[in-house]
C-alpha cells in the first residue's frame, strides 16, 4: 500500500487552506471557520491530514459568495 502523500508533497492544482485564505484576502482561521459552518466548500482531498481544495473551486465560490449586507 502507497502511502498518502503529505502536505509538502501536495500537488500545485491542489490549494491548502492557507492557500485558500491567502487568495481571499483573509485569515486561515477565518477560512476554516467559514468551512466548518458550510459557508465555504467543504474539503474535495485530503493529504495525510490536510485538507486541500481545487483553486477552480475556491474561486467559483468566491466569485458567488454571498457578501454582508447585500
Amino acid at each position: 500500500m502507497t502511502p498518502a502523500p503529505t502536505i509538502d508533497e501536495l500537488p500545485t492544482d491542489w490549494w491548502t487552506a492557507a492557500e485558500c485564505a491567502a487568495y481571499l484576502g483573509i485569515t486561515r482561521s477565518t477560512w476554516a471557520a467559514y468551512v466548518a459552518r458550510d459557508q465555504a466548500p467543504a474539503p474535495e482531498r485530503t493529504f495525510g491530514r490536510s485538507p486541500a481544495w481545487r483553486p477552480a473551486t475556491v474561486k467559483t465560490w468566491a466569485a458567488n459568495r454571498p457578501r454582508r449586507g447585500k
